[in-house]
């Protein structure tokens, strides 16, 4: 069974001095909601590999993630915000 994901909430970080963070031990990210499309994309993969591999140096961290992000920007990856009542379709 593969492990639960992380909870993601976004906010303002502005009191941290920070884009995003991770709590390892919560299985939580936060990013900031300022954040750019683009940018919210390497934060969110950063923080990610960071809950992943909780063993990986923060120069290793940031390298996986900014060349993640890069690809999936490449490849057109965007996040879509759709209205609450909607259901997102089924991919199977």
């Amino acid at each position: 069974m593969p492990p639960p994901l992380p909870k993601v909430i976004w906010r303002k970080l502005g009191r941290e001095q920070a884009w995003g963070q991770a709590t390892i031990n919560d299985n939580l990210i936060e990013i900031d909601i300022r954040l750019g499309a683009k940018r919210q994309t390497e934060v969110l993969l950063h923080e990610g590999l960071h809950i992943a591999f909780p063993e990986m140096t923060e120069a290793d961290v940031d390298r996986a993630g900014k060349l993640l992000s890069r690809l999936m920007w490449s490849q057109n990856y965007r996040r879509v915000l759709m209205d609450k009542n909607n259901q997102p379709p089924r991919i199977s």
